[in-house]
């Protein structure tokens, strides 16, 4: 079978709790449960510091092993049938997948989709950065929202791909 990412209402998760105890599944809900009180509480002494990435969903998304799902910081990568998509999810598998992370998070700990935001760190190397540098995703600017902690460094990697053409930035 083909594991596909799905976003999953919180409360559906909640009824199917019930539904799943004493299942293969039961597990996984609750770690599922269990960190969305953290996220949706935006009390960063509750989320995770260090996480396994257990597979990579695309070149700005994976999942950890707790079956949280996280969304680098500050950048992000083609989406499905975008120029090099596959590259970049490709990349990000080269970087993170069954490794251990260290997370850092920024200003803003979680999206409207759930996913925890934070800056996937392996050996002091920032991978938001380095998917940067390497092309395979841009920076991200909000207006109106406090600047991200990177910003300048994840700039100068932008900069210095869209200089050596590489990436995204092949035209």
């Amino acid at each position: 079978m083909n594991n596909k990412f799905v976003l999953v209402p919180v409360d559906l998760l909640k009824n199917l709790k019930d539904l799943a105890k004493g299942t293969e599944y039961e597990d996984d809900i609750r770690k599922v449960l269990d960190s969305r009180e953290a996220i949706e509480s935006h009390d960063i002494t509750k989320l995770p510091k260090t996480a396994v990435v257990k597979r990579v969903i695309d070149g700005d998304t994976v999942e950890l092993f707790n079956s949280t799902v996280l969304r680098y910081v500050g950048m992000t990568a083609p989406e499905t049938g975008e120029p090099f998509e596959k590259e970049s999810t490709e990349a990000n598998r080269n970087l993170v997948e069954g490794k251990e992370i260290k997370l850092e998070y920024d200003n803003y700990t979680s999206d409207k989709f759930g996913r925890i935001l934070a800056y996937p760190i392996i050996d002091g190397k920032n991978i938001s950065i380095e998917l940067v540098r390497k092309g395979m995703a841009e920076l991200v600017i909000y207006q109106k929202r406090k600047p991200f902690i990177h910003q300048v460094q994840l700039l100068e990697a932008q900069e210095e791909a869209k200089q050596n053409k590489i990436g995204i930035w092949k035209k």
